[in-house]
């Protein structure tokens, strides 16, 4: 009688399924979930995951709130093992998104499993310049991510709200792209980022600048990260990739 109803009690566990997420699609867009400046797409990674890539996006309205212009960077992540999270985190500009990317990276995590694994954040333009606050804001709460990668980053705008990077430790590493063709930001977030960086007495030694050079097929300009031209899988996909495998 105990035995049976032992074994009554191991299947129903089993069949309720605890937190454990649904089986996905690797590579698979999945989403939107959630409303307006909390919405969020997710794309689970090929295997097992290795990292949890939150991809913060730039200033360019409804579209680039979207994955549409980083799409296939996005499933070359996931194809290279990690779990990548695409929040929406405005309508328009906020100027204080910080809580809205934690509604919309919960919701993703929860479906992807919550992999124990480290995390990276990903931010082109506008979303560079956030990343490194977002890393703060993480830290702040006990979640300081591996790795920030700030691509092509923008200053900040009138009004936004700044997170004080002394809640980062030395266990962060921040590396910055600058394109040399980069007309529209021409390093100046870049140049913000670094004298925060100092005032906050960041180690120079985890920081990375990375110039993303011009060649005769491929002009490294402002928008030369939208797409998948063979000059950016070459200039930034690949370094991208080093820099995730190297705190993995």
């Amino acid at each position: 009688m105990r035995r049976a109803l032992l074994l009554t009690a191991v299947a129903v566990a089993a069949g309720c399924g605890g937190s454990e997420a649904p089986k996905l699609t690797p590579l698979q867009e999945q989403g939107p979930l959630g409303k307006g400046a909390k919405q969020v797409w997710f794309y689970a990674a090929r295997g097992k995951p290795r990292s949890l890539v939150i991809f913060l996006h730039g200033y360019g309205g409804p579209v680039e709130e979207t994955p549409k212009n980083h799409v296939a960077w996005v499933k070359h992540l996931a194809a290279e093992g990690s779990d990548v999270v695409y929040p929406r985190y405005e309508v328009g500009v906020s100027t204080n998104p910080y809580s809205d990317i934690d509604t919309a990276l919960a919701s993703a995590r929860r479906r992807l499993g919550n992999p124990h694994v480290p995390v990276v954040v990903i931010g082109y333009s506008r979303g560079g310049r956030l990343a490194t606050d977002y890393s703060a804001w993480l830290a702040a709460h006990g979640h300081e991510p591996r790795l920030a990668l700030l691509v092509y980053p923008a200053v900040h705008a009138p009004g936004e709200r700044l997170i004080s990077l002394r809640n980062l430790d030395s266990k962060l590493r921040v590396a910055m792209m600058v394109g040399d063709q980069d007309k529209d930001v021409d390093g100046s977030g870049a140049r913000v980022i670094l004298a925060r960086l100092e005032l906050a007495d960041f180690p120079a030694s985890r920081i990375k600048l990375m110039v993303v050079k011009s060649t005769h097929t491929f002009k490294a300009t402002h928008l030369s990260v939208l797409g998948e031209s063979p000059g950016a899988r070459a200039e930034i996909w690949k370094p991208a990739d080093k820099l995730i495998d190297s705190v993995r």
